[in-house]
């Protein structure tokens, strides 16, 4: 029936309207104020603990895969180039991100290199060549694991959040403030547990950590960063771990097993593999990380699969 212009609709007419409406809404996508992507599940735990429900979050490197070297897939560039913000490591980490950024031809993008508001650690002082290995001119890039630098990538997020989307100012910086409350109260028990602790690491990642914590790092399975060792650097290594009762040595899933191995076979040291990335892009999973890392590091963790 064709309804004349001005004709006034029925009490029954207004509430099918009604009830459609609300089944389109049912099946439509929320409304998100800010849409990001970022480039880790860090970062995204980070986003995610600042932007709470008022964010769709996009992560590229999944927890499992070396973050130094990562294959960029369509569908990333398809989801930056609807992203009305970019979270990058910076340092130099994650160099794939700037393919991404131009890959998404995204103009109206916003870059927010996390780096920018952190001290870095081991910056070179002289010349860097390929016979160093995979060295970072920028400094050490795995800062996140210093839980007092995901406070203030936290709080930088706030702000930026806020610059983007005033209308949900006080949320970020509340949500900021209540993560960095989460962090601090945790710090104390921390440190106790881990203050004076030694370990062997594969790859030179948690160094923000064990200066945070006060902790010593014996040495690294890799004689330069992403140089495979040889049998001299691990007899040395393996006498450095019996000299100084180095208890563990750690390593990320996707390093090879091979030259922990012989290090627990020449010295019965404990080995664990520790991840350095948290496995959700969500605060308490990025405070699970850390919890882990402390009993793995400080004494209280499960004997490794080839540990005593």
């Amino acid at each position: 029936m064709r309804r004349q212009p001005g004709a006034r609709l029925s009490v029954s007419e207004l509430a099918a309207a009604a009830l459609a409406s609300a089944v389109f809404l049912a099946g439509a996508s929320p409304a998100f104020a800010l849409r990001v992507v970022a480039a880790t599940n860090d970062l995204g735990a980070l986003a995610r603990a600042v932007g709470g429900p008022e964010i769709e979050l996009d992560v590229v490197a999944r927890a499992d895969r070396d973050p130094h070297a990562l294959e960029v897939r369509p569908s990333t560039l398809r989801k930056t180039a609807k992203a009305d913000m970019y979270l990058e490591v910076g340092f130099d980490l994650d160099a794939w991100s700037a393919h991404i950024v131009r890959g998404s031809r995204n103009r109206d993008l916003i870059v927010v290199p996390c780096s920018e508001v952190i001290e870095p650690a081991e910056v070179p002082t002289g010349p860097v060549d390929a016979s160093q290995g995979d060295v970072h001119p920028q400094g050490n890039p795995h800062y996140w694991l210093d839980p007092q630098n995901a406070v203030r990538v936290a709080e930088h997020l706030a702000a930026v959040f806020a610059d983007a989307d005033p209308d949900h100012a006080a949320d970020y910086l509340r949500r900021a403030a209540e993560f960095a409350a989460s962090v601090e109260e945790r710090l104390p028990a921390w440190r106790a547990a881990l203050e004076g602790r030694r370990f062997v690491e594969y790859h030179r990642t948690w160094v923000y950590f064990a200066e945070r914590f006060g902790m010593t790092i014996a040495g690294e399975v890799e004689p330069f960063p992403g140089i495979p060792p040889g049998a001299r650097h691990l007899a040395l290594l393996a006498e450095t771990i019996r000299r100084d009762s180095v208890p563990v040595v750690v390593r990320q899933v996707y390093h090879p097993d091979s030259p922990l191995d012989f290090l627990h076979r020449e010295t019965g040291v404990r080995v664990e593999v520790l991840p350095a990335s948290c496995a959700e892009p969500t605060p308490a999973a990025y405070l699970e990380l850390i919890e882990h890392a402390v009993r793995i590091l400080g004494g209280h963790g499960p004997p490794g699969e080839d540990g005593p």
